[in-house]
């Protein structure tokens, strides 16, 4: 293997883990996100991983547009790229200002394509799950707060020996705290929970 491949490897190798770390981490968290603070900054930990894969992967975008060889940058990090004088040292002024354009308007819409990818595969396992392990069940509204001037009510689930606190949104805006609200939820993960109305309202 020359050393052109092996520092694109390099590149795809870093790119891939941090991104495959980032939607695990991100995909473990999601749906227990009512559960506390901590599950919020895991989730905003494996945002800043996903930003990382993407520096690696926009650094070789960028390079390889630049450089046809890759052996005149090397692997680097994108720390180096866009924190140190690395290109301004070793290529100058107009080599730096140009490759740092390039890294920018990759990173950042990779960035969103990546956000807007795990948003659809959360949808499409929710719509999965909610479609072939649906439970139904009848629980008792605990608390109600407003988001957005959205009516969320708090419930809690036993199911399978664990003790479920989830947030739904209410669609009957005349429900209050002690009332009861059908509630749909995977029998595979009961942290996907819909009220039964929206579940309806979604597949239709």
């Amino acid at each position: 293997m020359n050393n052109n491949l092996k520092i694109l490897t390099l590149y795809f190798l870093f790119s891939i883990l941090f991104l495959g770390i980032s939607f695990f981490i991100a995909y473990i968290s999601w749906w227990r996100i009512d559960q506390g603070t901590s599950e919020f900054f895991i989730i905003v930990f494996s945002v800043m991983l996903c930003w990382i894969g993407v520096g690696y992967l926009s650094t070789l975008i960028s390079s390889k547009i630049i450089f046809n060889n890759l052996k005149e940058i090397g692997f680097i990090s994108p720390f180096t790229l866009v924190f140190n004088n690395f290109f301004y040292e070793k290529k100058g002024l107009l080599i730096s200002k140009r490759i740092k354009k390039l890294f920018s308007s990759f990173a950042f819409p990779l960035l969103f394509f990546f956000i807007f990818l795990f948003y659809k595969i959360v949808n499409f396992v929710e719509r999965t799950d909610l479609t072939y392990y649906r439970i139904e069940r009848i629980v008792r509204i605990d608390n109600i707060s407003y988001y957005k001037g959205s009516k969320r009510a708090h419930v809690n689930l036993e199911y399978d020996k664990n003790k479920i606190s989830k947030v739904i949104y209410l669609k009957d805006t005349l429900k209050n705290v002690g009332d009861y609200e059908t509630i749909v939820f995977s029998s595979r993960n009961p942290y996907i929970m819909k009220s039964k109305i929206e579940y309806e309202e979604n597949i239709k």
